[in-house]
């Protein structure tokens, strides 16, 4: 098939999130035969350009974005819309594969990516469909009485019967949406009107869509995955990996990605100080955001355990599959409905025991006692307790890790990832209408697949 992808973010400019999930199921679409261009923003110079990337063709877009329209810009980018237009009316794509398009290439991208008729299949990686904020102001962690708003907001949004937002009364949404009251409305328009196929990427991100009014494209769920042939280590990796990071022996908590306030780094912190009157422990942090770093090295000060947490930088490659193997448990205490947090999967498939927090995607992938466990990061005692269960008996750690591994590759590999995506082209190709170009497409869907 010829597959147009659509993405905000794309390696190496920008390595995570879904911009590198992107990149994953497009690179090993392009190694299973499929021809994969990628159209991504390239910056705000004025001339964009094109290159080969791992079997990829990838399409820079470069257009001014000034910030303080960003609300706007995110809906409509007339920029960014037109040059996609052009492309896909040059490639005549069999299908379009959109990703997050929340900020850059604009969600009205979407119709420009119709404007041949191939099919459109949306993943989306996070809430801005329909919040703003991405729920994230559930994890607003200020003192005093917002402090305790935000617990009430976390464990109010993790309940299926309550997920639809009121932004025109949400107190973090309110003012920002004041000036354009009919944003969700509009999106939910572009996406019934163009989207023949709605991904998410969890369950429970699924019913949060179903229940903000996203239910007329049709709404099915693909879990990320990983390539289990990535995740090992050799012998020793473990020892040289903790001293060229000056760690210690002692047992080690792994946390990172982008790491902020509402992936959990205050409730870990203060959950750390529990753990370590039970055993010895430290906690390494993966990520870039120096100053949260800073914040989370003040918090373990205050807390009696400073010396305990090191900032290690955004780690990437052979670096951070050796700080899986260097690691006894990993950590994931996000504090808002985290879709689908990839260091879950890829500490199972590194043999990893899990932590994870009990909102969002996490009680989908970690089995409560078997690979890990469930608990909730705003009861830092609870949380602190079930990280030092694992961190005391190496027996329980094995296990769980080995029973982490057998379920990711069961059912979180990278291949029974792009396998789903693939089956959702074919399916999509199989509604249009009986145009020429759509026999052609589905043609060569059949003969690839």
């Amino acid at each position: 098939m010829r597959i147009l992808v659509l993405s905000d973010n794309f390696p190496p400019a920008n390595p995570g999130g879904a911009g590198a999930v992107a990149f994953a199921v497009a690179r090993r679409l392009a190694e299973w035969g499929h021809e994969i261009n990628v159209a991504t923003y390239g910056g705000d110079e004025r001339f964009g350009h094109v290159s080969r990337q791992h079997g990829l063709t990838v399409h820079r877009l470069r257009s001014p974005w000034p910030r303080r329209f960003r609300l706007y810009l995110s809906l409509l980018h007339p920029w960014l819309v037109a040059r996609i237009a052009r492309l896909v009316r040059e490639l005549q794509p069999d299908v379009v594969h959109a990703h997050n398009l929340h900020e850059h290439l604009s969600l009205a991208a979407l119709a420009a990516a119709r404007i041949t008729g191939a099919p459109l299949v949306l993943t989306v990686h996070d809430y801005r469909l329909f919040c703003l904020t991405k729920f994230l102001c559930a994890g607003h962690t200020s003192a005093g009485s917002e402090n305790r708003a935000a617990l009430a907001n976390s464990r109010r949004i993790a309940q299926p019967d309550d997920l639809a937002v009121q932004p025109l009364t949400c107190r973090y949404c309110g003012p920002r949406l004041r000036f354009f009251p009919v944003r969700n409305r509009l999106i939910r328009w572009l996406v019934d009107r163009h989207v023949t196929a709605l991904v998410c990427i969890s369950e429970a991100q699924r019913a949060a869509l179903a229940a903000n009014g996203f239910h007329r494209a049709p709404l099915t769920t693909i879990h990320n995955g990983v390539d289990p042939a990535s995740c090992w280590s050799a012998s020793g990796e473990r020892e040289a990996w903790r001293r060229r990071h000056g760690l210690d022996e002692r047992p080690l908590i792994l946390f990172g990605g982008r790491i902020s306030g509402t992936k959990g780094g205050d409730q870990l912190v203060r959950a750390l100080a529990v753990a370590r009157r039970r055993v010895d422990a430290q906690l390494a942090v993966l990520g870039e955001n120096l100053d949260y770093l800073r914040f989370l090295e003040k918090l373990a000060d205050d807390e009696g355990v400073g010396g305990q947490v090191h900032g290690l930088g955004w780690l990437s490659g052979d670096d951070l599959r050796q700080a899986f193997a260097a690691a006894d448990v990993i950590a994931t205490p996000s504090v808002y409905p985290d879709p689908f947090n990839l260091m879950n999967i890829e500490a199972m498939a590194h043999e990893r025991p899990v932590v994870a927090t009990c909102y969002g995607g996490a009680p989908e992938i970690v089995v409560q006692g078997e690979t890990g466990f469930i608990a909730d990061p705003w009861d830092e005692a609870a949380f602190g307790d079930r990280l030092a269960t694992v961190l005391a008996n190496r027996k329980l750690a094995r296990a769980m890790g080995e029973a982490g591994r057998q379920r990711v590759l069961d059912r979180f590999t990278l291949d029974r990832q792009v396998s789903a995506y693939v089956s959702a082209y074919q399916g999509d190709a199989a509604w249009r209408d009986g145009s020429e170009a759509a026999g052609a497409g589905m043609k060569r869907a059949s003969s690839e697949s």
